[in-house]
């Protein structure tokens, strides 16, 4: 039953006041004058809504899906039910919600007998209609949700929508490229903290663990990008050392759409795009508090809470707060992790929605590189914990990231969206080191490291989107349309001290940190630079039959790179980047596609008549068959992919080497290509009521095509094998869940044919979990990473660092839903 102020007044109130409060206070101002005579409707028991999506259909496998999803045991008789259909349940719905939805009409009403476990009872018809009208809520975000493919409380591995691609929201078998995602359950189910532990599940993504020097994303041999609830996120993630490792507890799901993805973009790589989308506020009030505590005194505390701020609920908001703190298995290393993340959204109008967030992170603590090979590449034997750096050192990132938006509905089902996005990331380092030499495995010898005093690291991103989607109707067919444009400035400004000579390692074996003595300060270096892009693009997802869509877009691109002690170094004007692709639906579950999209990427060379090198073109071709299994509640794919990168810069031989020339020394020419070639197989979501599968496999090789290595394989340090498989089982009529993670790779190496031969022999690294649910509000998860302590390289970096992955973790979470 809905519950008003008027009679529950105190418990409402004070969930009115302390969400406003804490919004308020959040995004630094008082955005609503609250009444005390206001009155909150809050679900029965201030149970959370989740979303559904079942079909119509006989009642009984209706009602055994729903309780599967929604974690509960209904008992009945199977007479009861015996020749009764439902119109189904699609939208957000608490438990007894849900209930009465399905069983509207039945002559039948689900009574809570304790936590948890429900059973049927017979009612009179004329009081199961009054009481399913009183109980239904006006869910008036309902439409959004769906349109904006919110995983959260959808208890599912599958996406039902996702717009990374071309901003219309499709499905992912409407998507003419291969997208994965993880879902906000996939998250909580195996404890992922982090954007880099939920990538590391997703299918053809690798991460390119670098330890305090950032970590990069690849994808069919190839860069990734990464976005913001679709926005252009010019800081990226962790790359390159600039951001802190973003939280998880801020996002629903993070999508990954693999190749070429220029028309969105601008200018990239080919690798394709990563987006993490942020958690939104909800219509009814929810709170939920979660502890977690591991391997090397990982304390973690997150508390989130949504819900109305207003009666009407046309304004309301949510509030995240996070707090990590732990060490390493490497000594001396730790981090510890504060963030919050505030989101308001107003209906001023019935067409028009404001948004207003704020999202902070702080992470201090001090990283680590890894540990050296022997000089011959071999591993060296270190132990995993070996810590070369000084242990009085810091790395600390701060990042800060301001978005407002707002949305208006227009004429005949026309939407108009805009969006900035303001993001500022500061970095400090002191006493940062790094390892110089050849290792002698025999005798320990051969290594020295040097400091610096201090780094510091002065970020500022600006991303602007603004663009309109709605049907056309032309030909006696409807279909889809969106235009727009977007652009993005970054700002980096770098000051340092040189790095001098703090020890020469006599032994790195016996190595002790604390013998390091700091040099002696050195010069000063720094930089100051500046990245500008915008364009503006069109597509349409035009409706040629029932069965056949053709999805057709273009963008024109402006780019420069300014270096701010001198000229711009590189600009791009007019740079047209097209897409295309053809859906066929073969019947009601399967469809084949096909697709051509490209990126390009400026590059700093000059060719013999002076003007720049033209731009490095990544062009990905894709054709595949996706599937909607199980009543839709399970995605599968496989697709064939080719991607070819042109242009890459060149010698060019025929211009004499002069520090004189036009060039300024060496001249180039955009001759180089290189292509990349394979397989992706995927399959997400239900497979039987309570058991959802996230698996994929790619095969990917990437060649030179043409110049003095032809035919050698480009990027060894990437696997050409991957497999993930992530699988998670509600035990019926128990209070258990149980689950497993498998990521399997093929070997990796970097080589040098006259110096050293690093190689990461193939492995598999297997992980567990495991959920009590203590009561309805309560339960309790357990999860092991690397369950068989497997020892390996994360990556094959270089030949002085390179970080080892992490031994055997375990963590336990409690989480309580208010």
């Amino acid at each position: 039953m809905r519950i008003k102020q008027s009679t529950r007044r105190p418990c409402a109130y004070i969930q009115q006041r302390v969400l406003h409060a804490l919004l308020a206070t959040t995004l630094g101002a008082a955005i609503l004058p609250l009444s005390a005579n206001w009155s909150f409707a809050v679900a029965a028991e201030n149970e959370a809504t989740h979303s559904y999506d079942i079909p119509a259909g006989p009642l009984d496998s209706a009602l055994g899906h729903f309780a599967s999803e929604a974690g509960v045991v209904l008992s009945f008789e199977a007479d009861q039910a015996k020749n009764l259909t439902t119109k189904g349940l699609k939208g957000h719905y608490t438990t007894k919600q849900g209930f009465d939805v399905l069983l509207q009409g039945s002559g039948l009403q689900a009574i809570d007998v304790q936590p948890g476990r429900f059973t049927l009872k017979a009612v009179p018809a004329s009081q199961w209609q009054k009481s399913s009208v009183d109980t239904l809520p006006e869910v008036k975000v309902a439409d959004r949700v769906e349109r904006d493919g919110i995983t959260e409380g959808s208890k599912s591995y599958q996406a039902k929508y996702t717009s990374t691609a071309t901003k219309l929201a499709l499905s992912p078998r409407e998507t003419p490229q291969t997208i994965a995602v993880v879902t906000r359950k996939q998250m909580d189910d195996f404890g992922m903290t982090s954007v880099d532990d939920a990538l590391k599940t997703a299918s053809g993504v690798f991460v390119y663990e670098r330890g305090a020097n950032g970590n990069d994303y690849y994808s069919r041999g190839f860069v990734m990008q990464s976005q913001y609830d679709g926005m252009l996120n010019p800081t990226g993630i962790s790359d390159s050392n600039r951001n802190p490792l973003i939280d998880n507890a801020f996002l629903d799901r993070v999508e990954v759409l693999q190749g070429a993805t220029g028309l969105l973009n601008g200018a990239g790589s080919p690798g394709g795009t990563i987006n993490l989308v942020r958690k939104r506020p909800t219509q009814e009030f929810q709170a939920r508090a979660e502890v977690q505590l591991g391997t090397w005194d990982q304390r973690r505390l997150v508390g989130d809470v949504s819900g109305a701020l207003t009666e009407s609920g046309n304004v309301r908001g949510r509030l995240v707060a996070v707090v990590d703190d732990g060490n390493s298995f490497v000594d001396h290393a730790f981090n510890n992790r504060q963030g919050i993340y505030g989101v308001l959204e107003a209906e001023i109008t019935p067409t028009t929605l404001l948004t207003a967030s704020v999202q902070y992170q702080k992470d201090l603590g001090r990283n680590h590189l890894g540990v050296p090979y022997a000089a011959n590449g071999r591993d060296a034997g270190l132990n995993r914990s070996s810590f070369f750096g000084n242990p009085d050192s810091h790395n600390d990132k701060g990042y800060t990231l301001y978005t407002v938006g707002i949305e208006q509905k227009l004429f005949d089902d026309w939407r108009l969206k805009a969006t900035y996005m303001r993001g500022m990331t500061d970095v400090y380092q002191s006493k940062d080191s790094w390892l110089s030499g050849r290792l002698n495995p025999a005798t320990g010898a051969g290594l020295r490291l040097f400091q610096n005093v201090k780094l510091t690291r002065d970020i500022q991103s600006d991303a602007l989107d603004v663009h309109a989607s709605g049907p056309a109707t032309f030909f006696g067919r409807t279909h889809e349309l969106t235009v727009g444009m977007n652009g993005s400035k970054l700002r980096s400004e770098t000051k340092g001290t040189d790095y001098m000579l703090a020890a020469t390692i006599p032994n790195a074996y016996a190595f002790d940190p604390a013998s390091i003595v700091t040099p002696a300060p050195g010069g000063t270096y720094g930089s100051d630079d500046v990245t500008r892009q915008h364009g503006m693009f069109a597509v349409g997802r035009f409706n040629l039959s029932d069965t056949l869509k053709m999805i057709l877009g273009s963008r024109v691109s402006w780019y420069s790179f300014t270096d701010l002690a001198g000229p711009a170094r590189q600009t791009e004007s007019g740079v047209v980047t097209p897409y295309a692709g053809l859906v066929y639906d073969l019947d009601d579950q399967y469809s084949i596609y096909t697709s051509y999209t490209d990126i390009f990427k400026p590059q700093d060379f000059r060719n013999a008549s002076g003007g720049r090198v033209d731009p490095v073109v990544g062009r990905n071709y894709e054709a595949g068959i996706k599937g909607e299994l199980l009543n839709k509640r399970l995605n599968v794919s496989a697709a064939l992919f080719r991607l070819e990168q042109t242009n890459l810069a060149r010698v060019d031989t025929s211009v004499p080497f002069d520090p004189s020339n036009i060039c300024q020394g060496s001249c180039y020419k955009a001759a180089d290509k290189i292509v990349s070639e394979g397989v992706d197989l995927s399959l997400n979501g239900e497979v039987a009521e309570g058991w959802n599968i996230s698996a994929g496999y790619t095969y990917v090789y990437s060649e030179f095509a043409n110049g003095e290595q032809k035919g050698n394989r480009y990027m060894t340090t990437l696997p050409k094998h991957s497999l993930s498989l992530v699988s998670y089982y509600r035990i019926p009529s128990t209070d258990w869940s149980l689950g497993g993670n498998i990521r399997t790779y093929s070997q990796i190496y970097n080589h040098d044919a006259a110096d050293y031969d690093i190689k990461r022999s193939g492995l598999t690294v297997v992980g567990l979990s495991a959920r009590y649910q203590i009561n309805k509000q309560t339960e309790l998860n357990l999860i092991v990473n690397n369950l068989f302590d497997r020892r390996y390289y994360a990556t094959v970096d270089s030949l002085n660092y390179t970080t080892f992955a992490e031994p055997r973790k375990m963590m336990a979470n409690v989480r309580y839903q208010f």
